[in-house]
């Protein structure tokens, strides 16, 4: 009898592992097909910046690249065909595996890389955001990498079909349900049409003051890993003879890193970026055209749609006067 019970329920646990499986592969399955199918939005854009974006230029980098460069605009000015792939939220470890995946397919002519300080700081925000590439593990197992970087375990969990779309469940929804709410982006650039009052530069120059003065005695660490992946980047753009502009764009104070406690961040990203005979290294960040005009910014982070048109046109007319000779 004890026998009989014991294998009854060795075969429920069996029949329930396997429709456990079936109901992973299978709901996997819609939320991949789903999550493919997007036409608009954030997961939209990286899918295309992934697997098919081939653009004379190519552009990475966080939320900052997204809005600051009018791909139009660079396009008109170059004569180049132009691709935004920065992506919200994301910085440096990002901008390496989708250029990794993305120099494999196709060599641009050139590459811009939006970087700030605060990406070679010490912020474990920059791997837990990657989760964004569990989708793309499946094609593209050269990810491995980049996704462990979340945890030493994130390649096991990738045996669940459901898994790399826990985080997106929430959009894909909303996208599914309200298909106009999501911004049509153009060739990866979203601009923002909010406008920074004084009165809020203000009250944000006398917040970092305020916070500068807690913050300044205290000796800030670069993060090793983050300034691999920096040198990684710069590495595949050399290896493929791919001219490379590494940019700090626009900021609404005045060299701003400063305040941030960051300055040996920024003089690593400059120092790098020097190092490499392909890469020409731009800084706004004391650009007097930007800094202290809120009129040109949406927060205290993005040039709003009037600094972005003024900011790429600037950047334009760059490119087209320094690399005629790529075209």
């Amino acid at each position: 009898m004890r026998k009989k019970t014991i294998i009854q329920f060795l075969l429920r646990l069996a029949a329930f592992c396997l429709l456990l499986v079936l109901s992973d592969r299978l709901l996997g399955f819609v939320f991949s097909k789903l999550y493919f199918s997007q036409e608009v939005g954030q997961f939209h854009q990286t899918t295309y910046a992934v697997d098919s974006a081939r653009q004379d230029i190519l552009i990475f980098g966080s939320s900052r690249a997204v809005r600051h460069y009018d791909t139009d605009s660079i396009a008109t000015a170059t004569g180049m065909s132009t691709y935004n792939a920065g992506r919200d939220g994301q910085m440096i470890p990002y901008a390496a595996a989708v250029e990794e995946i993305a120099l494999k397919r196709n060599r641009p002519k050139l590459v811009i890389l939006d970087i700030n300080a605060w990406e070679l700081a010490d912020n474990p925000s920059k791997y837990e955001k990657l989760t964004i590439l569990l989708p793309y593990y499946d094609k593209h197992p050269e990810l491995k990498t980049y996704l462990s970087e979340i945890s030493p375990f994130e390649t096991y969990k990738l045996y669940s079909k459901v898994y790399p779309f826990n985080s997106s469940i929430f959009i894909l929804a909303s996208n599914a349900l309200f298909p106009a709410s999501a911004k049509k982006d153009a060739n990866g650039y979203l601009p923002l049409d909010a406008v920074m009052t004084p009165a809020f530069l203000k009250e944000y120059k006398g917040n970092m003051e305020v916070r500068y003065q807690k913050i300044k005695n205290k000796e800030e660490k670069p993060d090793q890993k983050a300034i691999g992946y920096y040198k990684k980047f710069l590495d595949a753009t050399a290896a493929a003879h791919v001219p490379t502009l590494v940019v700090i764009s626009p900021t609404v104070i005045k060299d701003p890193f400063i305040l941030d406690n960051q300055e040996k961040e920024k003089q690593l990203v400059k120092d790098i970026a020097t190092a490499y005979p392909q890469v020409t290294f731009l800084d706004y960040s004391a650009d007097p055209r930007f800094y202290d005009h809120p009129e040109k910014f949406s927060d205290a982070f993005h040039l709003n749609r009037q600094g972005a048109s003024e900011f790429s046109a600037d950047l334009a007319r760059y490119l087209a006067s320094h690399f005629r000779a790529i075209h």
